[in-house]
């Protein structure tokens, strides 16, 4: 299957709507209500926290003296973006199951 594409009709999904409603959006094309994956999500996840600890050590090389403050906000920083590149590199999604509200 290809990345952002709907499993029903194959239509592509914008990138935008898989970021921001990752939780349940239609497509574009035949209207189902999609989802992220499981896959997707844990991808995701994991990603984001091995781009934070990444980021928590290249700031304390960097800057030894600096205030514990700056670790937690590249920690931060550096999980919403790497999680937001995993679920653009895997993109998988599927259909939402009808009695999940």
């Amino acid at each position: 299957m290809g990345r952002r594409k709907c499993p029903l009709c194959f239509v592509r999904v914008p990138w935008t709507a898989a970021l921001a409603r990752s939780q349940e959006f239609p497509c574009p094309g035949c209207h189902a209500a999609l989802e992220l994956s499981r896959l997707t999500r844990v991808f995701a996840g994991f990603g984001g926290i091995f781009g934070a600890f990444a980021a928590v050590h290249l700031v304390h090389r960097l800057l030894p003296g600096a205030l514990w403050v700056t670790q937690i906000i590249a920690a931060v920083v550096a999980f919403a973006l790497t999680s937001a590149a995993c679920v653009l590199i895997v993109g998988d999604l599927v259909v939402r199951p009808k009695g999940i509200t």
